[in-house]
């Protein structure tokens, strides 16, 4: 199956979405990516609106380097940000930022800092991690 990452673009913030458009998906497609879609994310309840369009780019186990390499580029890309990876085959959360973690279920929220400070990590688990997050 693969792995996925959820690449999140403020709108609010920014003004020329079909630039930023092309060139995530440029660099997915550069990549080898199996598919890219888009959903859009609202939530107009709190003080500060959200309005963002998250991108969900899916990669092939057989390809894990270009997955590598993918979120390495995505993560110097300062027009996104990279709310979430996981692994499709497990159904495992691999990495998620604060926000997506304080609005994801508890028990899901529970399980992945579990996972996190347990630090027993797959080879691939681990090379996701050592990008993201301060991991050693």
């Amino acid at each position: 199956m693969g792995y996925n990452v959820e690449i999140s673009i403020n709108m609010l913030k920014e003004t020329n979405f079909s630039e930023i458009e092309s060139t995530i998906e440029g660099i997915a497609q550069n990549y080898n990516c199996e598919s890219i879609y888009m959903v859009s994310e609202e939530d107009g309840t709190n003080k500060i609106p959200r309005y963002h369009s998250v991108f969900i780019v899916h990669f092939i186990d057989e390809n894990f380097e270009n997955f590598i390499k993918f979120i390495r580029m995505i993560k110097s890309y300062k027009k996104g940000y990279i709310e979430c990876i996981y692994d499709n085959d497990i159904r495992k959360l691999l990495y998620a930022s604060s926000y997506y973690l304080n609005n994801i279920d508890k028990e899901a929220s529970k399980k992945y800092r579990n996972y996190i400070n347990n630090k027993e990590f797959t080879t691939n688990e681990f090379a996701v991690l050592k990008i993201l997050t301060k991991l050693r």
